[in-house]
């Protein structure tokens, strides 16, 4: 059993394994990868804002170019009409789905247009919270967190203290 770990993690005697390949240096860098590049995809702007500044508010951006080939019909609507926006919002619709709402703000003179998944809503229920998970999925999530960690817990502990006895 000791003769295997250690070809797992070295490399045979004849043929030795990178340093870079090993397991234990592959999941750091796995682990470092991920938390390295995963606040990209936690971004709620639009796809159709080039050049966007971020504001103070949380989740508005001040609109300095928009592509409007990414815009959905409604949307180009509004844009034909009024043109660009002064800032764009990001909200959740308050449903079990959580749909993306981007409102449009227009300074002068100050309107508001809704659209929810590209489509021109004239009143919405939002939420600021910007999960798309619902309460129930946050407290299915939490509490199979709670179950996993409690079950690796007890699985390591089991481990070690048998390994150990084994050793002895």
């Amino acid at each position: 059993m000791i003769f295997i770990k250690l070809i797992s993690d070295q490399g045979g005697a004849e043929h030795p394994m990178p340093s870079s390949l090993r397991p234990r240096s592959f999941l750091v860098f796995l682990t470092l990868t991920s938390l390295v590049f995963s606040p990209l995809g936690c971004s709620y702007k639009p796809s159709y804002l080039q050049k966007s500044e971020s504001t103070k508010v949380s989740e508005r951006w001040k609109v300095l170019k928009l592509d409007p080939a990414k815009l959905s019909a409604d949307e180009k609507g509004v844009y034909e009409k009024m043109g660009p926006p002064a800032y764009v919002r990001f909200f959740r619709h308050l449903s079990v789905e959580r749909e993306k709402v981007y409102e449009w703000v227009y300074d002068e003179p100050f309107q508001l247009f809704t659209f929810i998944n590209g489509k021109k809503v004239a009143y919405a229920v939002l939420d600021q919270d910007p999960s798309s998970l619902n309460p129930a999925e946050k407290k299915v999530l939490f509490w199979t967190g709670i179950i996993a960690g409690s079950v690796a817990a007890v699985a390591g502990g089991v481990y070690y203290f048998y390994n150990r006895k084994s050793k002895d």
